[in-house]
């Protein structure tokens, strides 16, 4: 069937980079073509599929498109999500619509705009496309997808480019959904198979836990188990979306399914852990605990991990921290890392733009709550991946101060620091023509806190490169990865200390 085409190709800009190096090192996203060029890329992120391109393991996003069609009665010699790579051999005559996810697809989301700043800070001036963008221009514009003429349906977090650029019609986009796919994935793709016309955008609205499908994908070891956050946050999308729980006979088959894939690691997805089987702001012990025991416990799963974690739902609950922390085995690991948003260090702007982030303590309170979660977590054994924002339109250059003061108080612990300029997504989102010059922080001083803390952190990643690469294989790719980090961070090291003034 390969050489006549899949009905449905689902393929996506993550496909020609690592999960774990962009969330974990900030390093994929950003990279600019002139920095790290194609056939590097295909050596340090390597994509597996079979002969026919439908990959063995994908990104967690395709992978539930790819279960909500199954679910709508596609089959799976009919639904493949595929190597972006291998285009030419799944995409032929027999192929209705291509469904694209996309993370970055024009270069302008946060890790890129980071690299971009510090890059220009360090004397080099990076104006080619970034390697995502590429890689998104690349399926796009792919021969077979001209040649056959699919419907394109393209979706995922870095939708909000394609809109308010207006290049839609442009990249040949047929529809657009932004917003939560599997609501709306099915009928989407079952006109566009029937060669109906397609609504140029569609909002997916969030799903019912008991209509969110189960992957039949691995998912390269990640498992979903709660969606939404709650909190309210005005710059992020997760926080305005209602908290959902998975049901945890769901996650248990997810689960299960990367392990047959030949996953041994289990990274569960949350924006909040600490939340799992809860109400509002509240925890489910019970819940927490007895999921986690279940999981560590099957056959087949070597360790486990959470991504995300709230510091008032640190602060607020110790000893739930601790017991989850004991059962998965961090405090006996060498390397675990979790991510936190401090967002800022001001409480005036933090009762601004996210005054739920800070329940069940009041915002005045942020820096002491921060502060006492990264000791609690360091303590358990995490390290921290911890994240400010600068450019919110109410800022001010004290709040700055107080970001920057936060981070001096925080230096010393097991962080590593990133600041991002705001990207205008949740209630802060604004539709207009994308300029990169509008989206960098146009504060002198916002510019010298991403130095100083980008700095801070890369110094940290040369010390811990060992550690960081210590999952690649074969030992050769090992050796080669630790080289070119140790390598890259030690060049931003003394760039950036010239830059700052630094002796």
């Amino acid at each position: 069937m390969s050489h006549e085409g899949f009905k449905i190709v689902l393929t996506g800009d993550e496909g020609l980079v690592s999960d774990y190096h962009h969330t974990y090192l900030g390093f994929a996203s950003g990279l600019p073509m002139d920095v790290l060029p194609p056939w590097l890329g295909n050596i340090l992120f390597p994509v597996k599929s079979g002969p026919d391109g439908r990959v063995y393991t994908s990104q967690y996003g395709l992978c539930k498109i790819e279960a909500s069609l199954l679910d709508a009665g596609f089959s799976r010699d009919e639904v493949a999500i595929v190597d972006p790579r291998k285009l030419d051999i799944a995409v032929g005559p027999n192929t209705k619509v291509v469904g694209v996810g996309v993370l970055d697809p024009l270069g302008v989301n946060y890790g890129t705009l980071v690299l971009r700043i510090l890059l220009k800070l360090m004397g080099y001036e990076t104006k080619l496309q970034s390697y995502m963008s590429w890689a998104t221009m690349k399926i796009l514009r792919h021969p077979s997808i001209i040649k056959y003429k699919p419907k394109v349906i393209v979706g995922g977090q870095g939708v909000w480019e394609l809109i308010d650029s207006g290049l839609q019609e442009v990249l040949g986009i047929d529809c657009i959904v932004e917003g939560e796919g599997e609501g709306v994935a099915p009928e989407l793709f079952i006109k566009a198979v029937r060669g109906e016309e397609l609504p140029r955008y569609v909002v997916g609205r969030p799903v019912e836990p008991e209509e969110i499908p189960v992957i039949r994908t691995p998912s390269r070891g990640t498992v979903e188990i709660t969606r939404g956050c709650g909190r309210g946050c005005r710059f992020c999308n997760p926080t305005l979306l209602y908290f959902r729980t998975i049901p945890m006979d769901k996650i248990l088959h997810e689960v299960k399914v990367n392990v047959v894939g030949g996953e041994r690691w289990v990274s569960l997805h949350s924006e909040d852990f600490l939340r799992y089987g809860s109400k509002g702001l509240d925890t489910n012990p019970e819940a927490l605990t007895k999921l986690l025991n279940t999981i560590v416990r099957l056959p087949g799963v070597e360790g486990v991990s959470v991504d995300f974690v709230t510091a008032s739902t640190v602060v607020a609950n110790p000893k739930l921290l601790k017991e989850t922390a004991d059962i998965m085995g961090i405090p006996s690991r060498k390397f675990s890392i979790i991510q936190v948003g401090i967002e800022t260090g001001s409480p005036r702007l933090l009762r601004i733009v996210a005054p739920g982030k800070s329940k069940p303590f009041k915002p005045e309170e942020w820096p002491e709550v921060v502060e006492e979660a990264i000791t609690l977590l360091n303590d358990c054994g995490w390290w921290v991946c911890a994240t400010f924002i600068v450019g919110f339109p109410w800022e001010t250059d004290e709040d700055i101060e107080a970001s920057i003061k936060l981070f001096e108080r925080l230096r010393s612990y097991k962080v590593f620091f990133h600041v991002l300029p705001l990207i205008p997504s949740g209630s802060l989102r604004r539709s207009k023509a994308l300029n990169l010059n509008n989206l960098i922080p146009k504060s002198k001083r916002a510019i010298e806190f991403i130095a100083i803390t980008a700095l801070d952190t890369i110094t940290k990643i040369y010390k811990l490169a060992g550690y960081l690469t210590a999952g690649a294989n074969p030992p050769l790719l090992r050796q080669f990865l630790k080289t070119l980090l140790q390598t890259a961070t030690l060049i931003g090291v003394k760039k950036l200390s010239k830059s700052l003034g630094i002796v």
